[in-house]
């Protein structure tokens, strides 16, 4: 009789272990705002948005990418005796010199790059190659960028560069014509060519018109609701916080932050970082109103693609320098933007 009382008290033990743990699964957590969305923002109508998206044109804009792509894949060059040019294949041999003493890092032989279309670790030093006749010496002075980490005891410091343009060759580009299509792509006319691109590429052309929709409900959402203000100290933290993403961007194109947000969203950068605020608010307050929460089990179950949509491999990096506490926060806001576009409407 002891040994089926024992039995008992064991399954029950048991019993309450899962009990207790399907309870902790279950928990809400709780995260900790850095203000309230109420005292910011008045709701408007968020549900029935309607908006229009025009989807032939962000198709036809991969394609004619794809295929400009292909061209300059396939385009051939010939060495020129004039001056370098847009879109020239230059080749030089060059030094660079930092304090009187040459720079393995910066000095290369039968360096090539195409003007126009590639890039190089110092600004200005690709501008320096036009106007470049084959043979000819050309003595530089440049800078080394401020936040330059591959050699940072160089950041700031001025470099000299010698170049030797070796050779200057000009760019034979195909014409988008049947035969074109027919050499290279094995495809008889180039309707076909574009079909073919087309529906290699539709998960991309589908992903961008989805992006473009919620952007233009998302945009039209700050429209519906009125934001009286905002929390300052957490608008200063976000102004931090979006200068450090965007300047990475800017300096690739020779620009400050607010003359890339200028050319690249059309505001300037306060304004950016303004309307980037207004939309957290405005989404957080709805996720108040709808009761919006997350749970422990939805969590963990989640995590894992929360990180890869964000380009992390280990969700253990993802959270270790983000925190639960500031992912759950997004994950709360993402169900919020869901609620929003999935009940929009689309012409």
């Amino acid at each position: 009789m002891k040994i089926n009382i024992l039995k008992k008290l064991g399954i029950c033990a048991v019993a309450a272990a899962m009990a207790a743990g399907l309870a902790a699964c279950n928990t809400v957590i709780k995260v900790k705002y850095d203000y309230n969305p109420q005292d910011y923002v008045t709701l408007g109508d968020y549900k029935g948005i309607e908006v229009s998206v025009d989807t032939d044109s962000i198709e036809r804009e991969l394609i004619n990418d794809r295929i400009q792509s292909d061209l300059e894949e396939n385009t051939t060059y010939t060495e020129t005796t004039r001056a370098a040019q847009a879109d020239d294949k230059v080749t030089i041999d060059f030094t660079g010199s930092i304090g009187g003493e040459q720079v393995a890092g910066f000095s290369d032989e039968d360096y090539e790059i195409v003007l126009g279309q590639d890039t190089f670790i110092i600004d200005g030093f690709v501008d320096e190659l036009y106007g470049m006749t084959a043979g000819e010496l050309k003595v530089v002075t440049l800078t080394v960028p401020e936040d330059f980490t591959d050699a940072a005891e160089y950041a700031g410091r001025k470099i000299v560069f010698e170049i030797t343009m070796q050779q200057v060759a000009q760019p034979n580009v195909p014409m988008i014509t049947d035969a074109y299509v027919k050499e290279y792509f094995n495809y008889d006319t180039v309707d076909e060519y574009r079909q073919s691109i087309k529906e290699e590429i539709q998960s991309t052309i589908d992903e961008q018109v989805d992006e473009a929709k919620k952007e233009a409900v998302l945009t039209k959402l700050q429209d519906t609701c009125e934001v009286t203000g905002y929390p300052e100290e957490y608008l200063e933290t976000k102004r931090s916080e979006y200068e450090q993403s965007i300047k990475f961007y800017s300096l690739m194109q020779d620009k400050t932050v607010d003359e890339y947000c200028r050319d690249t969203f059309g505001i300037s950068f306060d304004e950016y970082v303004k309307k980037a605020v207004a939309q957290e608010m405005i989404l957080q307050a709805i996720a108040e109103k709808e009761g919006i929460v997350i749970k422990e089990y939805d969590y963990k179950a989640n995590l894992e693609g929360f990180a890869q949509e964000r380009g992390y491999s280990s969700k253990d990096s993802f959270v270790e320098k983000y925190g639960k506490d500031k992912i759950v926060k997004s994950m709360i806001i993402e169900k919020a933007q869901d609620i929003v576009v999935q009940n929009a409407s689309y012409n």
